[in-house]
């Protein structure tokens, strides 16, 4: 074998190894491009379920919203019902006890 047909066998192996190494590169970005695809997949699928609860949150917040301010509206009447109901009996009171003063002398 003469030195240039060394030199070809040489680099007919490095081709062979630099071509495994590629095939074998290829194969494992082939198997990361598919994890990634389901990653972003099981991600869609986090992102839609976290919106679907952030409307149902919302919905209830706004029910919430709601029957807090229905509450403190009625919490306003029954404060003013009570406020003028307790001022008719301190003035029938007052009424009362001026007439048995009266009486009583």
């Amino acid at each position: 074998m003469t030195d240039s047909d060394l030199t070809v066998s040489i680099l007919r192996e490095i081709r062979d190894a630099v071509v495994a190494v590629n095939q074998n590169l290829s194969a494992r970005i082939d198997g990361v491009s598919t994890r990634l695809d389901s990653v972003s997949s099981r991600l869609d699928g986090v992102s839609s379920r976290i919106d679907t609860l952030t409307e149902h949150l919302d919905q209830r917040f706004g029910v919430v919203e709601t029957t807090l301010k229905d509450l403190s509206g009625q919490l306003v009447l029954v404060t003013r019902y009570l406020k003028h109901r307790t001022e008719v009996d301190i003035e029938d009171l007052r009424q009362r006890v001026t007439r048995l003063e009266a009486k009583v002398g």
